[in-house]
């Protein structure tokens, strides 16, 4: 009996000691106490960048690229993605700085060039289409001249009739063009009689009429479109995640048939 005693004694002096040193007192311990759940990587997180652009950005911060992040967020566990709200016209510096990695459904032409970005292939077009207000003797070729009529347009956008420019000063003083930042408030303007033409994009269009089915027989719209969006995802170089990565997703993505329903859901399927 003193012998087992002194066996414990012993062995508990030998744990007391590794406890002590901070070493796990047995292999067993310590592969218990591990999880698979524990020992996988976090995801790592991608800020996006969202600036109001509806459909895609809305002014409460939700629209299609919520969806799309949302999404690319259930498909996968490597990343985890975010969005940063930013303005047309900081978006550029707000990149550059870090602020956000990553920015959806925008293209090169819109002022990236020559900045430290890569752009995806093109995955969604879209167009800008113009709004006239409807009445007797109002039809498609009232849209054929531009330059005797007042224009209201986004600050912040970019537009092919004037040479793909977002200067406010150089949109007004040449192309008569007004900048605001409602495109729901220049379409109503237009219904009002307030200015000749709105330039919206065709998907915003689509879902405000929808919502607003009142308003269109008091609208003409342009066959003519000012441009086609060839919607790309840019990515800061550098960032923590690669162009490859991101046409590799939308690839599988459009494959599988998940992203063409996400489009469809949103009411913007081409």
């Amino acid at each position: 009996m003193a012998k087992a005693v002194a066996r414990r004694t012993v062995l508990a002096l030998a744990l007391a000691g590794w406890a002590a040193s901070g070493l796990p007192s047995s292999g067993f311990a310590a592969t218990a106490e591990s999880t698979p759940a524990e020992s996988a990587a976090a995801p790592v997180t991608v800020k996006v960048g969202g600036y109001e652009f509806p459909p895609y950005v809305t002014e409460s911060g939700g629209g299609v690229t919520q969806a799309l992040l949302d999404l690319l967020n259930a498909e996968q566990s490597d990343f985890r993605f975010e969005l940063v709200r930013t303005s047309p016209q900081r978006r550029y510096e707000d990149m550059e700085r870090g602020r956000f990695d990553m920015i959806a459904f925008e293209s090169l032409a819109w002022g990236w060039k020559g900045r430290p970005v890569e752009a995806s292939r093109v995955f969604l077009r879209d167009a800008e289409v113009f709004v006239a207000k409807a009445g007797p003797g109002m039809d498609q070729g009232y849209f054929d001249r531009l330059d005797d009529k007042t224009i209201l347009g986004r600050l912040g956008y970019h537009y092919a009739f004037a040479g793909m420019t977002a200067d406010p000063e150089v949109l007004e003083k040449r192309f008569n063009t007004r900048l605001t930042v409602t495109h729901e408030g220049n379409v109503r303007s237009v219904a009002a009689g307030r200015a000749a033409l709105a330039i919206v994009t065709r998907s915003f269009l689509a879902q405000f009429l929808k919502a607003n089915p009142d308003m269109a027989p008091h609208l003409l719209v342009s066959d003519r479109t000012d441009q086609i969006y060839e919607h790309t995802i840019l990515v800061r170089r550098d960032g923590p995640v690669g162009i490859g990565w991101v046409n590799g997703t939308l690839d599988r993505l459009e494959r599988s048939g998940v992203l063409p329903a996400l489009w469809v859901r949103q009411g913007i399927a081409p």
